[in-house]
């Protein structure tokens, strides 16, 4: 038996009793992304844990066992007996606040295997199998066919009933452990990659892996709680409307110029000469059909300070601030750039609907100085190429601190591209900038509004609002 045709053999032993393809389908999507963190499990034990995660009961069903299916397939009574146990951890799970919660969220599946890795990860550590069969790691299919609930099914022979028995056995084991791992994961997060949509945020290992790290980093958690409280200020943003002509959405107001499907029934009233008069010297009413503003984007374009005089508090304002800033971009349909700079110039990050770059700006850590005048010189270089390539307006914005000392050359060769937004977090009581005359606009933070909650979100929401897409 191939592993694909075991693993799909395995969910007669699934808790969830969802006979859905596409849910299953989703499962194997999950259990293909754990392989690429190294965690190799049973696929039908992700695939109950993420339903948990996923889908309310209502549509995949209650936490049950196929006692008939069982029995058909010769399970012994002492596996049965261990599968209660299993369904019985399961049904403990399923009341948990963490997955309750995670439902309404509607998370991606990279989230998805994120929390099922955190959650089994000691599972996977003492499970004997996933050290010693490494033929036992492959891909699963990612064709519906495979998963259809009439597909042909496989017997388990005896070495494989010893697979399943085994990982129950460790699992059941550690059943405490597994119950606190769930409880331990932060439901700001969550909530908060929530607010970033349901596609997926990573592809790679190294992208899940940053995934990862958001549950793991005090830091990150800081980061996530001030977001937080900032985010709700920009969500009522709404994105500016103008009238069209052609059938798309609701009426938005009258015009003299349209077609005859949008003409105001009154105007039938004139007699036909003066209708045609009328028509001709454009004084009929037309409705006005609402539709998007037809405006050139901008390049919104963040750059982000990651040195060592931005730890702390002052990196919790900024990344705060920069996450609120891209929500309100997305929201505006914008698709904002960010990037992170130290003595380097980091590589540089579009943020669509999808913002699959969210984990990697919560979680980036740099090591290294600071050099401004070369990552500035940098930015000028990659400006001027934006501009050539894609001919839209720049809006620069730079968050950094009171020491960030910048050629005032170098400052208006930018702004003859770019438009310049500067917020400086101070780490001192003044800001001794020669430059700042040069700049468009900026914003500085003082030290004392950062030690208050009050006077950091209304600081926030003061550079939040300056923003105009």
């Amino acid at each position: 038996m191939s592993y694909a045709q075991l693993q799909v053999a395995g969910l007669a032993l699934r808790g969830i009793p969802t006979t859905n393809a596409v849910v299953r389908l989703r499962a194997a999507s999950w259990h293909n992304l754990l392989h690429r963190l190294g965690v190799h499990l049973p696929y039908v034990v992700v695939h109950d844990l993420g339903c948990l995660f996923a889908y309310p009961p209502q549509d995949v069903g209650a936490v049950s066992l196929d006692r008939p299916r069982l029995a058909q397939i010769g399970a012994h009574p002492d596996f049965i007996a261990q599968l209660e146990r299993y369904a019985d951890l399961l049904q403990r799970l399923a009341s948990s606040e963490v997955v309750t919660r995670s439902r309404a969220w509607r998370l991606s599946d990279d989230i998805i295997a994120v929390l099922l890795a955190k959650i089994l990860m000691l599972v996977h550590r003492d499970w004997p199998e996933a050290r010693k069969n490494t033929w036992l790691r492959e891909l699963l299919p990612l064709e519906a066919e495979h998963y259809e609930p009439n597909a042909p099914h496989h017997a388990l022979a005896s070495d494989d009933w010893t697979y399943f028995y085994r990982f129950y056995a460790t699992l059941l084991g550690l059943a405490m452990q597994v119950r606190h791992a769930a409880e331990q994961i932060d439901l700001d997060t969550l909530r908060l990659l929530g607010m970033f949509g349901g596609a997926d945020f990573g592809s790679t290992p190294l992208e899940l892996v940053d995934l990862m790290g958001l549950f793991t980093v005090p830091m990150v958690n800081d980061i996530v709680n001030f977001s937080l409280q900032i985010i709700p200020s920009v969500l009522e943003t709404k994105k500016l409307k103008d009238a069209q002509t052609f059938s798309m959405d609701g009426f938005d107001g009258l015009e003299r110029i349209g077609s005859l499907d949008n003409l105001m029934l009154t105007e039938f009233a004139y007699d036909e000469e003066i209708f045609l008069q009328k028509f001709i010297d454009n004084e009929l009413y037309f409705y006005a059909r609402e539709r998007a503003r037809e405006e050139e984007q901008k390049i919104h374009y963040l750059l982000i300070d990651a040195s060592a005089s931005m730890r702390g508090r002052r990196t919790v304002f900024a990344r705060g601030v920069a996450l609120a800033m891209i929500k309100k971009l997305i929201i505006q349909q914008e698709k904002p750039l960010f990037r992170f700079f130290d003595s380097r110039l980091y590589d540089p990050m579009r943020v669509g609907a999808d913002a699959h770059a969210v984990p990697y700006l919560l979680s980036f850590r740099s090591e290294r100085g600071r050099n401004y005048r070369k990552v500035f010189e940098e930015v000028l270089n990659h400006c001027r190429r934006l501009k050539e390539t894609e001919r839209k307006e720049i809006v620069l914005y730079f968050f950094t601190h009171g020491q960030c000392h910048l050629p005032d050359d170098l400052v208006l060769r930018l702004k003859e591209l770019v438009y310049l937004f500067g917020i400086y977090i101070l780490p001192g009581p003044r800001l001794d900038l020669h430059y700042l005359p040069h700049l468009n606009k900026h914003q500085i933070v003082r030290e004392e509004a950062l030690a208050s909650t009050r006077d950091r979100s209304k600081a926030a929401k003061d550079i939040l609002s300056q923003i105009n897409p």
